[in-house]
C-alpha cells in the first residue's frame, strides 16, 4: 500500500524530458525509466444507440494492424479515432460520429460522461474516452459519412446492428468488446 500512497495528480508532474527512440508524427517511442513507452493521442470511442429502433451503431472496418496478425480485411470495431490538438473528448465525439457514422447531433444536445477514459495497455501512455450515447430521432440526422480521407476509412463503413444480435457480435479487439458490455449493462 506505501508504494501506491506516493503517487501524485497529473497536474502535479511536470513533463518529462523525452529520450526519444523513434517519432514518425502519429506516435512515439520514448524511453522513460528504462521502459520504452509508446506515446500516441488519446482517442474516443463510442457506440451509438438509436433508442426508437433499438439498434447500435458499429464499423465494418478495414484495420492494416489486425490483417497483419490474423489475415482478415475487415474488423467489427466501434465508432472512434484519435482526439485532435486542441479538441476536448467531447468534441472529437461529434467529429467522430459525422466522419465515421454520418450521425450530426442537434446544436443543444449534452454528451454525458458516464464511462471513465481506461489506457489502453501499461506500454502505452495514451486514454480511450468511452462513450455510450442513447440518441432519440430527436437528436440528431443523418447524413453521408464523409470519413477522415484515409484510404483505410474510404475502404470502411458503418453499420446499424439489432440489439437482439449484440451477442452474437463477433469483436476483434478488447475496446469493442468492453464497449459491448458496457452497453449491455
Amino acid at each position: 500500500m506505501e508504494k501506491f500512497s506516493k503517487l501524485k495528480p497529473k497536474n502535479e508532474f511536470s513533463e518529462p524530458d523525452e529520450d526519444i527512440k523513434y517519432e514518425d508524427g502519429k506516435l512515439k517511442i520514448i524511453n522513460y525509466e528504462d521502459w520504452s513507452i509508446i506515446k500516441e493521442r488519446d482517442c474516443v470511442v463510442c457506440i451509438p444507440y438509436l433508442i426508437e429502433s433499438n439498434q447500435m451503431v458499429l464499423r465494418y472496418e478495414y484495420i492494416p494492424t489486425f490483417k497483419y496478425v490474423d489475415g482478415q480485411e475487415f474488423h467489427v470495431t466501434v465508432v472512434g479515432g484519435g482526439i485532435e490538438t486542441g479538441e476536448t473528448p467531447q468534441q472529437s465525439l461529434i467529429r467522430e460520429l459525422e466522419e465515421e457514422a454520418g450521425i450530426v447531433l442537434r446544436e443543444d444536445f449534452q454528451i454525458e460522461e458516464e464511462l471513465k477514459p481506461l489506457f489502453i495497455s501499461k506500454g502505452h501512455t495514451n486514454r480511450y474516452y468511452p462513450f455510450i450515447l442513447p440518441l432519440n430521432e430527436k437528436d440528431y440526422h443523418e447524413v453521408v459519412a464523409k470519413g477522415d480521407g484515409s484510404k483505410e476509412e474510404a475502404k470502411s463503413k458503418s453499420v446499424k446492428v439489432d440489439l437482439k444480435y449484440i451477442n452474437s457480435v463477433n469483436t476483434s479487439d478488447l475496446i469493442t468488446d468492453y464497449m459491448l458490455v458496457k452497453l449491455k449493462e
